[in-house]
């Protein structure tokens, strides 16, 4: 039975393959315990943090448009805005027609 160059070699470094399998079936358990801890920083951040006060007051805004609101509007509507004056005018072009000498 003769035997092929793929089947005669090793694998070198095979302690290297190990580890980077090992690390892959932990990753999902390292990602889990990282975003535990990184939730529970957040949270204790939180906590223990100066929060500004919250606007009780909100519901009052009415957004109606006959009251002034947040964002103004100083413009008129556009009814002083100049007009633009379009002339028309009717321009006679010559007759057309054409000579034909047999």
């Amino acid at each position: 039975m003769a035997f092929g160059s793929i089947e005669l070699t090793t694998i070198s470094r095979a302690q290297d393959y190990t580890t980077i399998k090992h690390n892959e079936d932990n990753k999902v358990n390292v990602d889990q315990a990282n975003f535990s801890e990184q939730f529970q920083k957040t949270t204790e951040q939180n906590i223990r943090g100066v929060h500004k006060s919250d606007d009780t007051m909100w519901h009052e805004n009415k957004p109606d448009a006959k009251e002034k609101g947040n964002g103004k509007y100083a413009g008129d509507g556009g009814s002083k805005r100049k007009k633009q004056q379009t002339k028309e005018r009717v321009v006679v072009k010559n007759q057309g027609g054409f000579d034909m000498k047999i």
